[in-house]
């Protein structure tokens, strides 16, 4: 009786696993992204270009942890004269896919980091920048994502008068366009997909 016991514990405790956030049953790494990203943003009442790229580590097939970064070369006026200016920013970036392995899907990320502020003939200001967006992202081939975007972009920290944190903070609607590779189907069986 006491052997038949011993065995009954003992193979129920190998059978038993602690959930983790990363491993067996918590995030595996699943893939490995990068792109660029090309929009329209507002700044003091005026639309601007925008373009960008970012670079990520992908787990379960669904979340997206990296590096994103956002130019804009454009002109305003300011102090009452048209001028160029430069704005920069960048820092963590964090995406969220919803069944990613369908055709169409929604895509939510969120950028979070510093950068600059500058005019022409004048010193840098440094800003920080949150950045949410949602969208919808259509896998193209199994290698390449075209994803069609709208968020807002909060600034902060400008020590400008004018334009202020208001004027360089703006919706903005984006194409990206993600480049890498997912493997496995992690995820997708706990779905029952």
């Amino acid at each position: 009786m006491a052997v038949i016991a011993f065995s009954v514990l003992t193979t129920t405790l190998q059978a038993q696993r602690d959930e983790t956030l990363i491993g067996r049953t918590g995030l595996r790494f699943s893939g490995v992204w990068g792109g660029s990203n090309l929009g329209l943003a507002g700044f003091s009442d005026n639309a601007h270009g925008m373009a960008g790229g970012f670079f990520g580590l992908e787990f379960s097939k669904s979340l997206t942890a990296g590096l994103g970064r956002v130019n804009s070369t454009e002109s305003t006026t300011y102090n009452g004269q048209l001028r160029n200016f430069d704005l920069r920013y960048g820092g963590l970036l964090l995406g969220f896919a919803y069944r990613p392995h369908k055709v169409l899907h929604p895509r939510v990320s969120f950028l979070i980091g510093s950068g600059n502020l500058k005019f022409e003939d004048e010193p840098d200001d440094q800003i920080f920048v949150v950045q949410p967006s949602a969208g919808l992202e259509v896998n193209v081939f199994r290698w390449m994502r075209l994803g069609l975007e709208g968020g807002y972009r909060f600034v902060s920290n400008t020590s400008l008068p004018k334009p202020n944190d208001g004027d360089a903070s703006s919706a903005f609607v984006q194409l990206s366009l993600r480049f890498g590779w997912s493997w496995g189907r992690e995820g997708f069986d706990e779905l029952g997909e």
